[in-house]
Protein backbone atom coordinates (compact mmCIF):
# COMPACT_ATOMS: atom_id res chain seq x y z
CA UNK A 1 0.00 0.00 0.00
CA UNK A 2 2.91 2.10 0.66
CA UNK A 3 4.18 2.14 -2.99
CA UNK A 4 0.78 2.62 -4.37
CA UNK A 5 0.41 6.29 -2.46
CA UNK A 6 3.80 6.87 -3.95
CA UNK A 7 2.96 6.45 -7.21
CA UNK A 8 -0.08 8.41 -6.89
CA UNK A 9 1.77 11.38 -5.90
CA UNK A 10 4.52 10.88 -8.17
CA UNK A 11 1.37 10.47 -11.22
CA UNK A 12 -0.45 13.64 -9.63
CA UNK A 13 2.87 15.43 -9.84
CA UNK A 14 3.01 14.43 -13.39
CA UNK A 15 -0.56 15.73 -14.05
CA UNK A 16 0.10 18.71 -12.09
CA UNK A 17 3.29 19.51 -13.92
CA UNK A 18 1.84 19.08 -17.82
CA UNK A 19 -1.27 21.10 -16.75
CA UNK A 20 0.85 24.41 -15.88
CA UNK A 21 3.22 23.57 -18.36
CA UNK A 22 0.19 23.44 -21.17
CA UNK A 23 -1.56 26.55 -19.30
CA UNK A 24 1.97 28.71 -19.17
CA UNK A 25 2.90 27.78 -23.14
CA UNK A 26 -0.81 28.53 -24.19
CA UNK A 27 0.13 32.31 -22.51
CA UNK A 28 3.03 32.53 -23.79
CA UNK A 29 1.46 31.57 -27.71
CA UNK A 30 -1.40 34.09 -27.16
CA UNK A 31 1.47 36.88 -25.75
CA UNK A 32 3.19 36.12 -29.19
CA UNK A 33 0.44 36.18 -30.91
CA UNK A 34 -0.55 39.57 -29.67
CA UNK A 35 3.23 41.02 -30.30
CA UNK A 36 2.91 39.81 -34.04
CA UNK A 37 -0.71 41.43 -34.20
CA UNK A 38 0.40 45.02 -32.80
CA UNK A 39 3.28 45.02 -35.20
CA UNK A 40 1.45 44.30 -38.27
CA UNK A 41 -1.37 47.08 -37.08
CA UNK A 42 1.47 49.75 -36.17
CA UNK A 43 3.24 48.92 -39.98
CA UNK A 44 -0.39 49.53 -41.57
CA UNK A 45 -1.27 52.65 -39.39
CA UNK A 46 2.41 53.87 -40.66
CA UNK A 47 1.59 53.00 -44.12
CA UNK A 48 -1.61 54.59 -43.68
CA UNK A 49 0.16 58.00 -42.20
CA UNK A 50 2.64 58.33 -44.69
CA UNK A 51 0.19 57.65 -47.95
CA UNK A 52 -1.79 60.32 -46.50
CA UNK A 53 0.91 62.95 -46.03
CA UNK A 54 2.14 62.22 -49.68
CA UNK A 55 5.59 61.72 -48.46
CA UNK A 56 7.48 58.87 -49.73
CA UNK A 57 10.00 57.08 -48.27
CA UNK A 58 13.53 56.77 -50.25
CA UNK A 59 16.43 55.54 -49.15
CA UNK A 60 18.74 57.05 -51.89
CA UNK A 61 19.39 60.95 -52.24
CA UNK A 62 19.33 60.96 -56.39
CA UNK A 63 15.88 59.64 -56.26
CA UNK A 64 14.57 62.96 -54.02
CA UNK A 65 16.22 64.76 -56.77
CA UNK A 66 14.57 66.39 -59.40
CA UNK A 67 17.34 67.06 -62.68
CA UNK A 68 17.53 68.86 -65.73
CA UNK A 69 17.51 66.08 -68.17
CA UNK A 70 19.10 68.20 -70.78
CA UNK A 71 21.60 69.37 -68.39
CA UNK A 72 22.40 67.19 -66.20
CA UNK A 73 22.60 69.45 -63.15
CA UNK A 74 19.83 69.70 -59.81
CA UNK A 75 17.20 71.83 -60.55
CA UNK A 76 16.11 74.67 -58.41
CA UNK A 77 13.38 74.10 -55.69
CA UNK A 78 10.08 75.66 -56.02
CA UNK A 79 10.06 76.65 -52.36
CA UNK A 80 13.68 78.84 -51.80
CA UNK A 81 13.68 81.82 -53.63
CA UNK A 82 17.27 81.97 -55.51
CA UNK A 83 19.83 84.80 -53.97
CA UNK A 84 22.50 86.60 -55.87
CA UNK A 85 25.63 86.63 -54.86
CA UNK A 86 25.55 90.02 -55.40
CA UNK A 87 23.06 90.66 -52.94
CA UNK A 88 24.43 88.56 -50.68
CA UNK A 89 27.39 90.97 -50.95
CA UNK A 90 25.41 94.28 -50.54
CA UNK A 91 24.07 92.57 -47.37
CA UNK A 92 27.28 92.14 -46.02
CA UNK A 93 28.06 95.51 -46.58
CA UNK A 94 25.37 97.09 -45.11
CA UNK A 95 26.04 94.64 -41.43
CA UNK A 96 29.59 95.91 -41.45
CA UNK A 97 28.61 99.11 -42.20
CA UNK A 98 26.04 99.14 -39.22
CA UNK A 99 28.84 97.81 -37.60
CA UNK A 100 31.35 99.77 -37.56
CA UNK A 101 29.21 102.68 -37.22
CA UNK A 102 27.96 101.38 -33.88
CA UNK A 103 31.60 100.65 -33.20
CA UNK A 104 32.62 104.45 -33.79
CA UNK A 105 29.46 105.94 -31.59
CA UNK A 106 30.69 103.62 -28.42
CA UNK A 107 34.17 104.28 -28.57
CA UNK A 108 33.49 107.98 -28.89
CA UNK A 109 34.69 108.73 -31.62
Amino acid sequence: MRWFKVAAIAGGILIAFLIVGSVIGFVMHAVVDLVIAALVVGVIVVAIKMARSGRHVTRRRADREVRDPARGRTLPRADVEPVSAHTQAREAKLDVDEELARLKREMGG
